[in-house]
């Protein structure tokens, strides 16, 4: 199994939205991590490193590292805060 590491903004993030959305993007960051992210809405972020993970409203914006499968969950919140 591979490695998700949350930083403090996304762990902030996650109690803030409601606890369904924050379990699903928990289980996505994981399938990630295990090369498993077949039916999840991730688009590359243009202009910047890493992709977004995109469920419902709430956006998460995470990188891989270092060409080793380690997902960083950089943030986590509603779809019009996450990116700035």
């Amino acid at each position: 199994m591979n490695k998700v590491t949350y930083e403090k903004k996304a762990l902030k993030g996650l109690r803030k939205i409601p606890r369904k959305v924050a379990l699903q993007f928990r289980q996505s960051f994981l399938d990630i991590a295990d090369q498993n992210s077949g039916n999840h809405d991730i688009k590359k972020l243009a202009g910047r490193e890493g992709y977004r993970l995109g469920i419902g409203s709430y956006r998460g914006i995470y990188e891989i590292a270092d060409g080793e499968v380690r997902v960083i969950v950089l943030n986590i919140g509603f779809r019009g805060d996450v990116y700035k």
